[in-house]
């Protein structure tokens, strides 16, 4: 009878079921497939020891696919066949385990905290503990790996992550930022560090060069019905505040999110778009009050059609109060730079990002992603410096103060078309299009009015200039890619081959002008444009690159190895002064890629990668034109530059032991560079001023390797966690003519031990870190600085809904410039209690900074200078602060013992007192 059905079928279901928690196959499991009407059986099978099944049908129709598997939780898929589509595949069908016994409803074990696997690190959130009304930033803050600076950038493994996902999609495109600092902590379930190829690689399947790390923060499962969110205000010392509202609609794969903030306590929600595009003399430091709104959203029909996307709009301003001590290494002598910066930064930005995706059928897909941003900005700062030259009596060879002012404006407008198709023809067989476009415009003034004194010359000069720039670029490129099976499809080799052309259209306008005064009255009579220090470049330049490669799926290991060829010319014409064009160039690259993946065990892998990469100099580094807004740092382009050519690896293995919850993370990184581009500086031993253009170079190469690892105790309540990290860079520079190379290495260690309870959590970190940095010249002294330190944080869950929570860190340094060696203590507490129907409002006391010895010292070694950096902190502070939160999950919710739903606020002591097991 089989054998008939088999003969008479036409048409076939196909997938693979596999375990959610490591993604390894899953053998025997029970798939039926019903009908959608009805549920009536209409045949069945089991699958296969790789997880792989297949089942026939001879009709029509819309059918479920139910999987079952003891221990798991039983999963179901539709599946819609229609006339013309003889196979259906449905994927890979993830099982997600249930930790239910079979005699008794109570939850066994304890869920692990780390979890490694492939390409992903996996937290457990509730693992974690944060105080009420946390944010992710804070959850962030304690996982192993995971670092958050000052700026709220976030880095794993030295890693910066680019983008946050929520559920596998988008939240606020580009900006990590929006999720950290304005996500709750308690609605989160897991949070996922994965590294992953591009989106375009991934819908082709064609590797284009390009990754990027992300995080995707899984929302519990109670959450994902209704509306939820929260209001916030709080007040408190020294004039501080913060304000705050946050919705989220959740139903089914669909969400809606709109969120609302303002504060003068650092916490910038969103990200500062003019920070990169105009000239901030403050940078992200410093102090600063922002406001900010924005709507993120993503529904469709299942994943037929969605569209999602995001608009924002934020203000800041900044104020920042700078302390720089820079050593300047030359062959026969060293000089010192001291400066004193005061600075103020107002920024305003507004953007849109939009993705609709339309998967046609099973062999069409079209993706389509528009974007906008508006930024408006405005800059003006006060500074002083002073350079001293000898190593005992230290003599003066200039001083400068100058006030700067700065005002632009700019806005971007961009869009990227993306279609696939597979053919039904031949299994396997598949290509793409892309097409995309880029208009930006960026008009910005600038006015520097200066006093400049040298010493040795007993001369003064000064510097009264406007500048009026204007930059602007058009974009456009295509890409073609092509996957070809080599004989049966199911033997997992295919050939890939893409084509992108991308043309750049960039026009920069410089025109600056001498301001004239009246010597009497110092008053501002007119301006005359100075066509020596003016440029007005038609920059033009075009890409061609071409790859072919081969790939090999295996169910243990997968490779991807190619190359690619890239031929490209730009060139350059002055529109002022035809002596400073920069003839056509055209330059052809080589560049070889090898992906590979070897999976060793259930839960233990091995991954190599290989990739080697061109850039080119940029239009600033090319162009002759001196910019001597300031006549001491003069930077001038050199048109003879050639690209840069790097090359890196990077190995990464996991291993993880389910029945012992201990990971495993180890990862290895090189890469060297052949005609590195790099800074070249000449100083005038009279005046103290320096010139820099730059030059190629070999020999600029970094080596590095981490290892992390966690494992709780043989009692669950007790984790151990490592992070170990060394690094070495070796970078070059020329001063006054003759090289230096200049060595960096660092050696990290930061280590944790934590105990959790339902009514006590204590965890005790420590770190350290080494730093040397060396230098070729025979005259100078390798130098070495320590920091190193601990953080202790305490938190403990009292009746009457009273949480208390302190976190004490020490901080010391030593090996610094004079005054940078500092020891401080930060000390930070708060006090909460929660009352109201399900906990849902929250009063908290928070103070920070207790002992107000907060401070912000940065190190920079390069092959030219060695600088430490001091800025202004936020220091002792307290606020006051009433959260209300609001959900309408009603009868949904998945714990409603007592504290509320888990998760949404602390669940409180489980029944029973310590010891007790808590009901599913």
């Amino acid at each position: 009878m089989m054998a008939t059905q088999n003969a008479s079928a036409q048409f076939t279901v196909t997938g693979i079921v596999k375990d959610k928690s490591d993604e390894s196959p899953l053998p025997q499991v029970s798939i039926r497939l019903l009908s959608a009407r009805d549920s009536t059986f209409v045949t069945g099978v089991s699958s296969k020891n790789d997880g792989a099944f297949s089942l026939n049908v001879t009709k029509a129709g819309n059918y479920i696919a139910a999987f079952s598997f003891l221990g798991y939780k039983t999963a179901y898929e539709p599946v819609r066949l229609a006339a013309g589509q003889a196979r259906r595949n449905l994927g890979t069908v993830l099982l997600e385990s249930n930790d239910i016994l079979l005699q008794e409803a109570v939850v066994v074990g304890k869920a692990p905290e780390v979890v490694v696997k492939e390409d992903t690190v996996e937290f457990n959130a509730d693992s974690y503990k944060t105080q009420p009304n946390s944010v992710v930033e804070d959850l962030l803050k304690k996982l192993p790996g995971v670092e958050v600076d000052s700026e709220g950038k976030i880095t794993h493994a030295g890693k910066e992550i680019t983008k946050i996902l929520v559920d596998g999609k988008e939240f606020f495109s580009d900006d990590p930022k929006i999720a950290t600092k304005n996500l709750p902590v308690d609605i989160i379930e897991k949070l996922q560090v994965v590294d992953r190829k591009s989106d375009l690689a991934r819908l082709t399947g064609v590797d284009d060069g390009e990754e990027e790390t992300v995080i995707n923060l899984t929302i519990k499962e109670g959450m994902k019905h209704g509306w939820f969110g929260n209001v916030s205000g709080g007040y408190g010392l020294d004039g501080r505040y913060e304000a705050g509202a946050m919705v989220n609609r959740f139903f089914g794969d669909n969400q809606v999110t709109i969120l609302a903030g303002s504060n003068n306590t650092n916490n910038m929600g969103f990200t500062d778009l003019g920070g990169s595009r105009f000239r901030r003399f403050g940078g992200m430091n410093g102090i600063n009050t922002s406001h900010n709104v924005g709507v993120n959203f993503n529904v469709g029909k299942e994943e037929i059609f969605r569209v999602g996307g995001d608009v924002s709009y934020n203000n800041s301003n900044r104020n920042v109060l700078q302390r720089t001590e820079r050593q300047n290494l030359f062959a026969d002598s060293t000089s010192y730079y001291s400066g004193h910066n005061k600075m103020n930064d107002h920024g305003q930005n507004i953007r849109g990002n939009f993705r609709l995706r339309w998967n046609i059928d099973s062999l069409n897909t079209l993706e389509f992603r528009p974007k906008f941003a508006v930024a408006l900005s405005r800059s003006d700062s006060y500074d002083s410096a002073l350079t001293t030259a000898g190593d005992l009596a230290r003599s003066r060879v200039n001083f400068s103060e100058s006030d700067n002012f700065n005002k632009g404006t700019g806005y971007d407008l961009s869009g990227e078309l993306i279609y696939n198709h597979k053919l039904l023809s031949r299994p396997g067989r598949s290509f793409s299009i892309q097409a995309e476009y880029k208009f930006s415009n960026t008009q910005e003034d600038g006015w520097t009015k200066a006093l400049y004194k040298y010493y040795q010359l007993a001369t003064d000069s000064t510097l009264d200039q406007i500048d009026d720039n204007h930059t602007w670029s058009n974009s456009y490129g295509a890409r073609l890619t092509w996957t070809e099976p080599l004989g049966d499809v199911t033997k997992g080799r295919f050939l890939t081959f893409s084509y992108r052309f991308r043309a750049n259209f960039n026009n920069a306008d410089k025109y600056t002008y001498d301001v004239l005064t009246d010597p009497l009255t110092a008053m501002a009579l007119d301006t005359v444009r100075n066509n020596d220090l003016s440029n007005s470049f038609r920059n033009d330049y075009y890409m061609h690159r071409a790859q072919v490669g081969f790939k090999q799926v295996k169910p243990t290991y997968t490779y991807d190895v190619g190359v690619a060829v890239e031929p490209s010319s730009s060139q350059s014409i002055d529109q002022i002064n035809s002596s400073r064009n920069i003839p056509k160039r055209t330059v052809f690259n080589v560049a070889p890629y090898l992906r590979y993946r070897y999976k060793m065990g259930k839960q233990t892998s091995l991954r190599i990668d290989y990739r080697g990469s061109s850039s080119q100099p940029t239009m600033a580094q090319l162009q002759p034109v001196a910019d001597v807004s300031d006549p001491l740092r003069v930077v001038i382009g050199n048109p003879l530059l050639k690209p840069s050519f790097k090359n890196t690896l990077r190995v990464r293995f996991n291993d993880y032991d389910q029945t012992s919850q201990r990971a495993i993370m180890a990862m290895l990184f090189g890469g060297f560079t052949t005609n590195s581009i790099i800074s070249e500086t000449t100083y005038d031993a009279t005046t103290g001023g320096q010139t820099t253009t730059y030059r190629n170079v070999n020999g600029v190469w970094n080596a590095s390797g981490m290892l992390m690892f966690t494992t709780p105790f043989r009692n669950k309540h007790w984790q151990l966690n490592s992070f170990s990290r060394l690094s070495y860079n070796n970078n070059v520079g020329y001063n006054n003519g003759l090289r230096n190379d200049a060595g960096s290495f660092n050696a990290i260690e930061n280590l944790g031990i934590a105990f959790r309870s339902d009514y006590f959590d204590a965890e005790l970190r420590g770190n350290y870190r080494y730093s040397l940095a060396t230098n070729s010249m025979q005259n100078q002294r390798d130098q070495s600085t320590h920091n190193y330190g601990g953080t202790l944080n305490l938190s403990g869950y009292l009746p009457w809904s009273i949480t208390l929570g302190t976190d004490l860190t020490y901080s010391g340094s030593a090996g610094y410039s004079a005054g940078y060696n500092t020891e401080s203590w930060l000390w930070n507490a708060q006090a909460s209690y929660q009352f109201l129907k399900g906990k849902n409002a929250t009063i908290a006391l928070k103070v920070y900074d207790i002992l107000g010895q907060r401070n912000s010292i940065r190190r920079t070694v390069t092959g030219n200078y060695i600088q430490d950096v001091e800025y202004n902190t936020l220091n002792t502070y307290g606020l006051l602060t009433f959260t209300y939160r609001f959900n309408t999950f009603g009868d949904k919710r998945p714990d409603m013992g007592p504290g509320g739903p888990r998760g949404y606020g602390h669940p409180g002591p489980p029944p029973g007192g310590p010891g007790g097991r808590r009901p599913f």
